[in-house]
């Protein structure tokens, strides 16, 4: 259900989260405090997805897009056994970069944007939630069920998915005493401590204890800057996203490719549509295996990737007749995208994750904190351009993304799903803006996911059931090995768009995949 405004708007994947942010939009918060409200909140009720011991990305725009990248680095030596694992104590092997986001993005708040709100304005409703309790969401019982096995042997994660013994269900109550006793620590000695007080020393003690490669120190040394976005021309407008390590290079390198191609004749929703779209973004998923890496410890001059000479390379490359072949490794990972805009026209949208489902599936003694598995996304070969180093950033899926059209309207618009963020990015925004869809047809519109997802599934197309029967018969002949999927499958993310009109009025709107909530401000 779409939720309109002249003043306000807020888009999370829990209406607890959304709730929680539209209390300090009409507390007169900016934009910013009402994400970090709802990020505090998603840390409440939504712990197998996001939560502070993850990273977070920024995509703001006030006169101007700007991004903010909280991404965690590797600590001077690798875990124990010299090899980073995908759980358990040998995944604990970057650093969080979240919290020093949340910090840079409350300094623009409240200097730059007026923001009277403190952090105990912004982490009591979530603490209250985290200890008194809260539903267990239909998206952690959806998750603990598939991955029961797994939670089995990560002993910290019963605290998460069990009562008395047993896996929580329906109507059972989420409590989370230790996660609230943080948060007001946090709120009153302010996100400084996370990384240099008291918090920092209990998790560098847990770092020597799970023998992770982590110390204190390394936990010092993250930062969370502000960096120039990235962008490419599309149609009348802008597409802005993040710069490497995140993955949304790709998304531009697709999205300036199918420039070139006529997706207007092709017809909406037609299987030369759809054909379109996924050999654009397989094509950029290889280089992106190739090539992805932190600039910081390899500096590679990637805007030269969205230069006009090589964009039309991409889309020569794509045969409008036969699909390419693929059989590459998926990134599978579980990711938050929210998005508020205030009643300035001020807009902020945060993506933030624990990288796969629960993360690590470690929770560092007694601080509540679940912290991420990103070190995972390092390639094993140490002679990969994204093969560990010490101090290094792994290569990062996440990637939000915001359109500015030349007449003043704005989309700002993201999803979970690994491999399937830019893929799904590429629907939405080829029906936001070449078809002029509505945010709720945009987001019901079908979609497809390339390749592995996060279910360990198999390396094909995977269409949802609900696209139509012609276009599905058309891919399979344009030579894609096609595998139908439900109807809105949690397959192909969580989505969640913000559009402002030339006129200023704001819609919003989450996923009708999940069970997100848009509010609107009253007017």
């Amino acid at each position: 259900m779409i939720a309109t405004s002249s003043r306000a708007v807020i888009c999370t994947p829990h209406a607890d989260a959304s709730a929680a942010g539209m209390r300090i939009l009409d507390a007169g918060g900016t934009a910013i405090d009402a994400m970090l409200a709802a990020s505090a909140m998603l840390a409440a009720v939504f712990p197998h997805m996001t939560g502070l011991g993850g990273d977070a990305l920024w995509m703001i725009h006030d006169s101007k897009v700007r991004t903010i990248v909280g991404i965690g680095q590797a600590g001077q030596r690798l875990p124990e056994g010299a090899a980073i694992s995908v759980r358990g104590p040998g995944a604990v092997a970057s650093t969080a970069g979240a919290m020093a986001s949340w910090q840079t993005a409350a300094n623009i708040s409240r200097h730059q944007w007026g923001s009277r709100f403190g952090w105990a304005d912004l982490l009591e409703d979530a603490a209250s939630v985290a200890d008194s309790g809260t539903a267990v969401s239909q998206s952690q019982l959806f998750w603990q069920t598939l991955r029961q096995p797994l939670i089995e042997q990560l002993p910290d994660l019963h605290r998460l998915c069990k009562t008395d013994g047993r896996w929580l269900r329906e109507g059972d109550t989420l409590r989370q005493p230790e996660l609230a006793n943080t948060l007001r620590h946090l709120a009153k000695e302010g996100l400084e401590d996370f990384y240099h007080g008291d918090l920092a020393q209990a998790f560098g003690a847990e770092f020597d204890r799970l023998g992770c490669g982590l110390t204190a120190a390394d936990l010092a040394a993250t930062r969370a800057p502000e960096v120039a976005p990235i962008s490419v021309r599309y149609r009348a407008g802008r597409l802005y996203n993040v710069a490497p390590p995140c993955q949304g290079l790709y998304t531009l390198q697709a999205m300036a490719a199918l420039q070139h191609k006529p997706l207007a004749q092709a017809g909406n929703a037609s299987a030369l549509y759809y054909h379109y779209l996924v050999e654009a973004i397989k094509q950029g998923l290889l280089r992106r295996n190739a090539q992805l890496c932190d600039p910081l410890s390899k500096p590679w001059d990637f805007t030269a990737s969205l230069e006009d000479l090589q964009v039309r390379a991409y889309a020569d490359a794509i045969d409008d007749h036969h699909a390419a072949p693929w059989n590459e490794p998926g990134r599978p990972a579980d990711t938050v995208w929210m998005a508020a805009t205030d009643a300035q026209g001020r807009t902020a949208c945060l993506i933030q994750s624990l990288f796969h489902d629960f993360g690590s599936g470690c929770i560092l003694g007694d601080t509540g904190v679940l912290w991420h598995n990103r070190a995972a996304g390092f390639n094993a070969n140490p002679g990969h351009v994204n093969g560990w180093a010490p101090g290094k950033r792994p290569a990062h899926t996440l990637n939000p993304s915001c359109y500015l059209a030349d007449d003043g309207r704005r989309w700002f618009f993201g999803t979970q799903g690994g491999d399937g963020q830019p893929q799904t990015q590429m629907v939405l925004a080829t029906q936001l803006i070449d078809f002029e869809q509505p945010i709720d047809l945009a987001l019901q519109t079908p979609r497809f996911l390339l390749g592995r997802s996060f279910f360990d599934s198999t390396d094909n197309l995977k269409l949802e059931g609900d696209m139509q029967a012609a276009t599905i018969e058309g891919l399979a002949t344009l030579g894609h090995e096609v595998e139908i999927i439900p109807a809105r499958s949690p397959m192909t993310g969580h989505a969640g768009i913000i559009a402002i009109d030339a006129a200023g009025r704001r819609s919003a709107m989450h996923d009708p995949r999940g069970e997100g909530t848009g509010l609107g401000q009253a007017d």
